[in-house]
């Protein structure tokens, strides 16, 4: 029997409709510039030599599609424990989206990981976690990805105007491994993770010289563990965004009360989101019924402007 003639145009709707639901879908007005570059960065070339070479690092640029308006921005890193991860991860894409449509232009970015092979000063170590990230040969690859969350820092400051960013408005978020990265880099002076040290000046494109500081962070799921000292009166506010069920990253809330207290501890503006019953990477958990995005976009909003 011949399959109804209008089988293909069910079929073609059908993809249509799958289609439109594709994570990583943009909304209306929103564009993506994929690729780009922000910087440097030294990774293993021989190791048997212990020579390196550099690479470039890229990010992705999200934003609402034509302003004239100098906007606050947002660089955004993923996570992934050092090892992996990427900045076209569906959940990180989707936040960006919701931070675009509010009016911030989105750096979402890539850095270098344990498997590209980053030098890092030889007596660096992190504070509290060292028994972890010794067994698992991890602090290179945490060093690397604190210099380039400052390196990326620079790039949108030093570019601000043909960005259409305003400089003085600018945020750091990232989720687990990249959390790490945003409170490391955002709460350290501009000397601390300049560069991959003795020997490794920072390259002229890395914009050297230029302010890291951030105006906003946001932590989700990660810690501060390996800089938790440097947490001062002149750091910016801090967003925290953790799920009670978490033992990822320390035992269940453990981490975030070390940042809240800290930032408390220092007079610090702190927003506080224990998100009940959610373990490692809660991107759809609830705060009194209030998501990520729309919590995020609140406290930006409080201390950046929309």
């Amino acid at each position: 029997m011949p399959a109804p003639k209008f089988l293909p145009l069910i079929f073609v709707l059908f993809v249509t409709l799958i289609l439109s639901g594709c994570p990583g879908q943009l909304s209306p007005g929103i564009t993506r510039t994929s690729d780009l570059v922000y910087g440097q960065g030294n990774v293993e070339r021989d190791t048997q030599a212990g020579t390196y070479t550099t690479i470039d690092l890229k990010y992705d640029l999200i934003q609402l599609d034509s302003t004239d308006e100098m906007r606050p921005a947002v660089v955004m890193i993923h996570g992934g424990s050092f090892e992996g991860g990427t900045k076209i991860d569906e959940n990180l894409v989707r936040q960006a989206d919701a931070l675009a449509v509010a009016g911030y232009v989105c750096f979402l970015i890539d850095y270098r990981l344990k498997d590209d092979g980053p030098p890092a000063p030889s007596d660096w170590s992190p504070d509290t976690i060292d028994f972890v990230f010794d067994a698992l040969d991890l602090r290179a690859a945490m060093h690397a990805a604190f210099v380039d969350a400052k390196t990326a820092m620079r790039y949108v400051r030093a570019n601000a105007r043909s960005l259409r960013v305003d400089p003085d408005r600018i945020a750091l978020w990232g989720e687990s491994a990249g959390a790490f990265a945003a409170l490391a880099a955002g709460i350290t002076d501009d000397t601390l993770f300049s560069s991959d040290g003795a020997g490794f000046p920072v390259p002229a494109a890395n914009n050297p010289g230029v302010s890291t500081r951030p105006q906003a962070i946001i932590d989700c799921w990660g810690s501060a563990a390996p800089v938790v000292k440097a947490f001062d009166a002149t750091d910016p506010p801090v967003m925290i965004f953790h799920g009670t069920n978490d033992f990822t990253v320390g035992l269940s809330l453990a981490p975030a009360l070390e940042i809240r207290d800290a930032c408390n501890a220092n007079n610090i503006p702190v927003a506080y989101y224990p998100i009940a019953g959610k373990g490692h990477g809660a991107w759809d958990g609830l705060f009194d019924n209030k998501d990520l995005a729309t919590l995020t976009i609140e406290f930006l909003t409080e201390h950046l402007g929309g």
